[in-house]
């Protein structure tokens, strides 16, 4: 299959500056998706990862859209100056540039991982999504981030390798994490955020954050191993990854880089046929109640 040509793009350059990529715009898509990328160290380790996802499913007929968050990658800002309130402005700007770009007239969001604790605190402002699709989601962000401190505090022990008369290159309350400049704003925000089960009868699931859910349902979709436990919400439909797929999660070290395995292609590829197929049956389904 081959990929198809994306552009390069700056989202609200004279304010954000937010850099992102377009991947694929089909003359008759109706369907287009934002790419909510990983964070921390996960975004540099699967940047190759997400951009030849984005084209796999372009080339499928789902437009993409790849961007870096206010503060990572190659967007304006800096890393302390990220947590919630920024990632909420740039989700808006990513998928209003979507649509004013392509035309759809539907978004699905892929959260990667820990993006999608404020992807869903995002969720209980904007109706500018009609689909998100959670792959391998962090559900509580406190222990998420108990996790990434003890990483951190190990990666600090043995990097770079210690050598005689040689001292650290910083101490370890520099406000870096896992060699990222992280604010107690982001902290607090990822200690409070958990994904949980909306009482019975609400319009969807939510989190944890005292913010009242959408007033409509905003299907969820999940991309999850086989072998890890149930998420604690409930979602609308599961893909399974494969156990042996790579892993977001390899500590801090660039080396450990990966890319759209043929395992990761068949998920990939199976994800797009599904958004489409999801589509096309609720035209019909629109169609027939218009009749």
């Amino acid at each position: 299959m081959s990929t198809r040509a994306w552009e390069p793009m700056w989202l609200d350059p004279d304010a954000r500056c937010l850099y992102a990529a377009l991947h694929g715009v089909p003359a008759s898509a109706s369907t287009g998706v934002v790419f909510a990328p990983p964070l921390l160290h996960e975004q540099p380790r699967s940047r190759r990862f997400l951009t030849e996802a984005a084209a796999r499913l372009a080339a499928l007929g789902l437009p993409c859209l790849r961007f870096d968050f206010f503060g990572t990658g190659d967007s304006d800002g800096s890393g302390d100056q990220l947590d919630f309130v920024s990632m909420r402005a740039d989700l808006e700007l990513a998928t209003a540039a979507l649509r004013a770009r392509t035309g759809v007239e539907r978004v699905v969001v892929l959260a990667w991982r820990g993006a999608v604790l404020p992807v869903m605190d995002w969720l209980s402002e904007s109706s500018q999504v009609d689909l998100v699709v959670m792959w391998e989601p962090i559900v509580d962000g406190a222990d998420w981030l108990g996790e990434l401190e003890q990483v951190d505090a190990a990666e600090r022990a043995t990097r770079p390798r210690p050598r005689p008369g040689v001292p650290r290159s910083a101490p370890a309350d520099d406000g870096q994490l896992m060699g990222f400049a992280v604010s107690q704003r982001f902290r607090r925000d990822l200690t409070s955020a958990r994904l949980v089960d909306a009482p019975e009868g609400s319009a969807r699931n939510s989190m944890q954050n005292g913010k009242t859910p959408l007033a409509r349902h905003v299907p969820l979709w999940a991309v999850i191993r086989q072998d890890v436990p149930p998420l604690p919400i409930r979602v609308d439909r599961v893909l399974p990854l494969p156990a042996k797929a790579p892993t977001f999660n390899g500590g801090a070290s660039m080396e450990a880089t990966f890319f759209l395995s043929p395992v990761l292609e068949r998920v990939v590829d199976g994800l797009g046929r599904a958004l489409l197929e999801e589509h096309a049956l609720d035209h019909v389904v629109l169609e027939q109640g218009i009749r």
